[in-house]
C-alpha cells in the first residue's frame, strides 16, 4: 500500500471507534497504549511499532540517527561519505538553503537518500492472515504527521507571505516562490516516511515475510530514524542538513 503526504494528511482528522474495535460509539483516533496493545486485530508486530512511535519523545539522539542514516547511505550504489549538519528547526534549514539561491537549487537532484525500491506486494494475496491493515488515519494520528508537516511549511509559507506584503517585484515574488518549491524538493519529511514505512512493514508480514526480513529491515531504519528524533533532511552537493523532531514539539 502506498501512503503519500497527501493520502495521510487527508486521512488524519478521526476515526470511529467501529473501526477499531467492531463496536461503540466514534471517537477521536487519539489512542492511548492500552488501547493500541487491544487493537488485537493488528499484526503484533506492528502494534508494537506503533506503540514505539507513540513513546517517541524528548531530545533527539544525534549520534544514533547519524549512525542510521550512514547506514541507509551505504545501502546505495556509490555513495560518497555523508557531511552532515544539524540546524536548530525548519526556519533555520530553509535561510540555510535559500543562501544557494534559485540557480543552484535547480541544479540539485529531488531527495534520493531514504528511497529504495522493494518487492511489490497485494492487500489481496491470498497468504495474508486473519490480520486486518492499521487505517492511514491511525498512522497519520500516532505520527503527527499534519503537525510535522505544518512545521516544514510554515517557513516557505512565510517567505511567500513576506514577500508580497513587501511589495516585490512580480518576478521577485515568483524566484521566492521557486525557491520555496525547490527546497520542498530537497526534503524528506521523516514522520511521514515512518508511517509509510509502518505500513509498507505491515503488507510485507501479510504476504510472508520474516519479521527479520532484508526489506523490513531497510523499512525499520526509516522508523528507528523517527524514533530517535529525527524532523525531515534535505540532501544538497555539500552535506545533508538534519532537523531534530523535538523543535516542533
Amino acid at each position: 500500500m502506498d501512503i503519500n503526504r497527501r493520502t495521510l494528511l487527508a486521512g488524519s482528522a478521526s476515526l470511529a471507534l467501529t473501526e477499531l474495535a467492531g463496536s461503540g460509539p466514534a471517537r477521536s483516533v487519539a489512542l492511548d497504549l492500552t488501547e493500541l496493545r487491544g487493537a488485537l486485530h493488528w499484526h503484533p508486530f506492528v502494534r508494537s511499532l506503533l506503540c514505539r512511535a507513540r513513546l517517541a519523545q524528548g531530545p533527539a539522539d544525534k549520534a544514533g540517527v547519524e549512525r542510521i542514516v550512514r547506514d541507509v547511505a551505504a545501502a546505495r550504489t556509490g555513495a560518497k561519505p555523508l557531511v552532515i549538519k544539524w540546524l536548530a528547526d525548519p526556519s533555520c534549514a530553509f535561510e540555510h538553503l535559500s543562501e544557494y539561491g534559485l540557480d543552484r537549487l535547480l541544479e540539485m537532484n529531488v531527495t534520493g537518500l531514504w528511497r529504495r525500491a522493494g518487492r511489490s506486494y497485494s492487500v489481496d494475496d491470498p497468504t495474508r492472515n486473519s490480520w486486518r491493515r492499521v487505517p492511514r488515519e491511525v498512522l497519520a494520528d500516532i505520527f503527527r504527521v499534519e503537525e510535522h508537516d505544518r512545521a516544514l511549511m510554515a517557513p516557505k509559507l512565510r517567505a511567500k507571505s513576506r514577500a508580497v506584503t513587501e511589495g516585490a517585484s512580480a518576478e521577485a515574488v515568483f524566484r521566492v516562490r521557486a525557491v520555496a518549491a525547490q527546497i520542498g524538493w530537497l526534503e524528506a519529511c521523516i514522520p511521514i516516511m515512518a508511517a509509510q514505512a509502518v505500513a509498507t512493514v505491515e503488507g510485507l508480514l501479510l504476504t510472508g515475510q520474516p519479521e527479520d526480513s532484508e526489506q523490513i529491515r531497510h523499512q525499520l531504519m526509516v522508523f528507528d530514524a523517527y524514533e530517535l528524533g529525527l524532523l525531515a533532511t534535505w540532501e544538497t552537493p555539500d552535506a545533508i542538513i538534519y532537523v531534530p523532531r523535538t523543535s516542533v514539539i
